[in-house]
C-alpha cells in the first residue's frame, strides 16, 4: 500500500509538472488537455482500486474503523446510568439481515449513515451526563466524529446506490427519527437516555459484525 501510494504521488507530481510546462506554451494546449484528461482518469481509477482506506484491514492488524469502533463501544458502556426498568425499544434486526446481503461499498454507505444518525442523537445538547461519565462521553463523541468524517469521505467516492441499500437506509432513517421522538417524549430523562444508550450499543456492536462479514 505504501509503495503504491508513493508511486501514485510521484506520477501525479510528474503530470502536474508537464501540465504547468504545457500551459506556458500556446502550441501545447492540446497536449495539456490530454494530460488533464489522463490525470482525472487516473485519480478516479485509483479511488476505485484502493477503495475506503479507513476500512482496510492490514495484515495482523485491525483497520482504523475497527480501532475506533472498539473505542466507541467501550466508552458507551462506561456511560451507563443506574436506572430501573428494561429498555422498550425494538432493534431493527430485519434491516441488518438485508445489509448482510449488500455489496461491501453499500455496507460502508449504510454504516456511515447509521453512525451519522447516532452522532445526531447525541449532538442534541441535552444529554444528561454525570461527573463520572462526562470524560467517557467526550471521548465517545470525538471518536464518533472521526468515524463519520472518514466514512463520509469514502462514500463520496461512489454515489451509485442500488434500490436495496436505498430502501434499507430510508427505513433506518425513519427508525432513528422514532428514537429521537421517543427521547423527546421521555423529556430527555436519565431513563430515556439509558434506553437510547442500550439500543445504540447494540447498533455499534452489530455494525462491527457487519464489517467483519465483508
Amino acid at each position: 500500500m505504501k509503495v503504491y501510494g508513493d508511486f501514485r504521488l510521484s506520477l501525479l507530481e510528474h503530470l502536474a509538472e508537464l501540465l504547468y510546462k504545457g500551459s506556458t506554451q500556446p502550441q501545447a494546449k492540446i497536449s495539456s488537455i490530454s494530460l488533464w484528461m489522463c490525470l482525472v482518469l487516473m485519480i478516479c481509477t485509483w479511488h476505485k482500486t484502493i477503495g475506503c482506506i479507513w476500512m482496510k484491514t492490514p495484515p495482523r492488524s485491525p483497520s482504523m474503523f475497527q480501532v475506533f469502533s472498539n473505542n466507541t463501544i467501550t466508552m458507551l458502556q462506561k456511560m451507563g446510568h443506574n436506572v430501573s426498568g428494561e429498555p422498550h425499544i425494538t432493534f431493527p434486526d430485519k434491516q441488518y439481515r438485508q445489509v448482510d446481503t449488500l455489496k461491501a461499498d453499500e455496507q460502508i454507505a449504510f454504516i456511515s449513515q447509521t453512525l451519522n444518525a447516532i452522532k445526531k442523537l447525541y449532538s442534541s445538547g441535552k444529554y444528561e451526563s454525570t461527573s463520572s461519565n462526562q470524560k467517557a462521553f467526550d471521548k465517545f463523541m470525538n471518536d464518533l466524529y472521526s468515524q463519520t468524517s472518514e466514512l463520509d469521505q469514502c462514500t463520496r467516492l461512489d454515489q451509485t446506490r442500488s434500490k436495496s441499500v436505498k430502501s434499507v437506509n430510508k427505513k433506518m432513517s425513519l427508525y432513528f427519527k422514532f428514537l429521537l421522538n421517543d427521547l423527546k417524549l421521555a423529556e430527555y430523562s436519565a431513563s430515556g437516555w439509558e434506553d437510547i444508550r442500550s439500543v445504540v450499543l447494540a447498533h455499534l456492536q452489530r455494525l462491527d459484525m457487519t464489517l467483519s462479514s465483508q
